[in-house]
């Protein structure tokens, strides 16, 4: 995975904040930029701590809590769930624990506001930066493909992007890895397309913050809510602006990633079912078979609740990937739940058995591809889950990426 960061930097430079004091404007003095884009500076889970004064969650569980092995969806106690409507209220019981560890969105959604920047036409598509307003007074970057010559309303993926500084410019075809221009490969096979930056990358990254340093300002305004309900929720927003236009068809949405947009695809069609069909690429692992929880709460900002549940000492930030802690056994959801709230939605797991960012990565997706078997069973949709295993590292090879380019098509075309 090549991070883009110093290209990223040359362009973007360091933001000064202005202050006024007695009249006068004041710049306070330019903060150091960290050697390598995975220093962290800002973010810390004490830190986190510190600001919430959170505490470990009460005793909440979908039947998880407790099992080393990934549960039975469809057993309740000692009954079987048979029938769709039974398992419609397994579900919300798994979104209502799920839900306290995203925490509490704003209660409103301001207009989006959206405004176009700058347009440019090329070759296959039309590029247009824009921004939409997610929050009061928060604009999100982002870019907008459109084939040329659309004739009828057309569909449209959203292509979230994977870590990288470069953010939603990578997706769009402007810069870093090739295989990764998931929105640019998908605009010349018809698709509008949709990418835009997440909370702590690209144009919303503070370069001097370190890795995930942004979210410390994050949870200082938001102590109850997690970055990843974010994520969910300017994904959220991003639905909203692309259903307010006129060519693309609203019926036909869909979301692919690789890493961490892979991720928020999965998070993303969990909570919102306008997502009609998704691909994640290298963004699924289990809890309990990767073996512990804490890249997801101390390594990242996006779960920081998860931290409680993180107690081996010999977890850090080198050491932490497929290292055993008995106290993952304690968490109250696992991750194939997520996946089984996406029934009986069209999913596709693509999994690298060389992912070293998810070393278990492979166990786990086919683990947990049987347990979410059934529910699309009873659901009447087993055709609707697909899975793709690969060798290719921690990437989006050429055979991973075409089959997921085609997948999307007969689901979405």
């Amino acid at each position: 995975m090549k991070i883009e960061r110093r290209k990223f930097l040359e362009l973007a430079g360091i933001a000064l904040a202005a202050t006024t004091i007695k009249g006068q404007t004041k710049k306070p003095t330019a903060r150091a930029i960290p050697k390598s884009e995975y220093d962290y500076v800002d973010w810390s889970w004490e830190k986190w701590r510190s600001i919430t004064r959170a505490a470990r969650p009460a005793k909440i569980s979908t039947g998880q809590a407790g099992q080393a092995e990934l549960v039975d969806l469809l057993a309740r106690g000692k009954e079987k769930i048979t029938t769709p409507q039974a398992w419609q209220q397994r579900r919300e019981a798994i979104k209502n624990v799920l839900n306290a560890f995203l925490g509490e969105p704003p209660k409103l959604k301001p207009s989006l506001d959206a405004k176009i920047i700058e347009e440019t036409s090329l070759k296959s598509h039309i590029l247009r930066k824009l921004v939409f307003q997610t929050e009061p007074g928060e604009f999100v970057p982002s870019y907008l493909l459109i084939p040329k010559n659309l004739k009828a309303r057309a569909p449209v993926v959203l292509c979230p992007h994977q870590t990288t500084q470069a953010g939603k410019k990578e997706p769009a075809g402007l810069t870093g890895n090739p295989q990764l221009q998931t929105a640019l490969h998908l605009v010349e096979r018809g698709f509008v397309t949709f990418t835009y930056d997440a909370l702590c990358f690209g144009e919303r990254h503070d370069a001097a913050s370190g890795h995930y340093g942004d979210a410390i300002p994050f949870y200082r305004k938001h102590p109850r809510w997690s970055l990843m309900g974010k994520m969910v929720w300017d994904l959220q927003r991003g639905i909203d602006y692309l259903q307010t236009l006129d060519f693309v068809d609203a019926n036909r949405i869909g979301s692919i990633g690789h890493s961490h947009g892979g991720y928020t695809t999965l998070f993303g069609m969990a909570f919102d079912e306008r997502l009609k069909a998704g691909v994640s690429n290298c963004g699924f692992d289990t809890f309990r078979i990767d073996g512990n929880t804490f890249r997801w709460s101390k390594a990242t900002a996006l779960m920081p609740l998860l931290g409680f549940y993180a107690t081996n000492p010999r977890l850090n930030m080198e050491v932490y990937r497929a290292v055993p802690d008995s106290g993952v056994i304690d968490v109250p959801f696992e991750m194939h739940e997520l996946l089984a709230l996406i029934a009986p939605r069209p999913l596709l797991l693509s999994t690298s058995d060389e992912d070293f960012v998810f070393p278990n990565g492979g166990w786990s997706a086919r683990r947990s591809l049987e347990r979410i078997k059934p529910v699309y069973e009873l659901l009447g949709a087993r055709e609707k889950l697909s899975s793709y295993f690969f060798n290719g590292g921690h990437n989006f090879t050429a055979e991973a990426s075409a089959n997921a380019y085609n997948w999307l098509e007969r689901q979405l075309k």
